[in-house]
Parts: C-alpha cells; sequence; structure tokens
C-alpha cells in the first residue's frame, strides 16, 4: 500500500517564531505516533520489522541512528478541521512537541529536517534488500559449498 497521500508538502517558517504555527500545518503530529525500538542485530530482529511492515499504515525509520516503528492512525481528537478537540487538556507530549530544549520552535511545518529520515521502509521488501546489505557488510558474502 502506497502512503503517497500522507506525504506533505508544508511551508517552511523562517526566522524567530513565537509559537508553533499550527494553522499552517495539516495537523502531521497528529496523524500517526512513532516509538522507539531496538536496533535490529539478528535475522530474527529484521523478521520481526519485515513483520512489521506486513500491516497496514505501518513504516519504520531511522533518524539520527535510532530505529522508530510509525503506525499512521490519527488521534481519536483530531477535529475535521485538524485542530485539537481537547486543546486545553491534551497529554503533555502533544504541549511539548514541536519546541525544543530551549523553547524554540522545532515542528514539520517550521524544519526542513523533520521531513526526511536517514531510512525510511514502507515495504516488508525494503527491510529484506536491507538485511540482506547489513549482513554481507557485517559477515561478508559467504560461497555456497557444492556437493
Amino acid at each position: 500500500m502506497a502512503f503517497s497521500g500522507l506525504v506533505y508538502q508544508l511551508p517552511i517558517v523562517r526566522g524567530e517564531v513565537s509559537e508553533p504555527p499550527c494553522h499552517l500545518c495539516p495537523a502531521i503530529c497528529c496523524q500517526y505516533f512513532a516509538l522507539q525500538i531496538d536496533t535490529p542485530g539478528s535475522r530474527k530482529d529484521f523478521e520481526n520489522l519485515r513483520w512489521y511492515l506486513m500491516h497496514e499504515r505501518v513504516h519504520v525509520f531511522v533518524d539520527a541512528g535510532k530505529w522508530y516503528l510509525q503506525v499512521w492512525n490519527p488521534c481519536q481528537h483530531l477535529l475535521p478541521d485538524q485542530r485539537c478537540g481537547i486543546y486545553e487538556t491534551r497529554p503533555d507530549i502533544c504541549r511539548e512537541y514541536g519546541v525544543d530544549e530551549n523553547q524554540a520552535v522545532n515542528c514539520h511545518a517550521t524544519s526542513e529536517a523533520n521531513s526526511e529520515y536517514e531510512v525510511l521502509f514502507t515495504e516488508a521488501s525494503q527491510i529484506e534488500d536491507y538485511y540482506r546489505n547489513w549482513h554481507n557488510k557485517r559477515y561478508g558474502k559467504r560461497k555456497r559449498s557444492r556437493k
């Protein structure tokens, strides 16, 4: 299943911004959640990643050397106009998203860096290819013995 409909070209806001310009964004941060997962280190680990990707609306990505499971499933409180239906009582993770440790705005709508991953897997076959390359680099190509 292709996810081309989930890729947005967002306006990039430059300069100082006092608060996230959420009105410019199609609420991408409310359309999915991502959980950090262990870096795969064995065939079984890669098989598990392959299994994840056999499910609809699931991606695996690597960002800053860390691996994540991304599930495209919108928040149940997202309103049709892309605003939060529980804004005043939203969870802390929502309050903190898009604001860095210096209180500067840094979200999908304000940063080009957040729109690209080091590696993005959207299909199980991509993990298979990645595993073959990873395995060959790690262990070298083994010659098959002839009988």
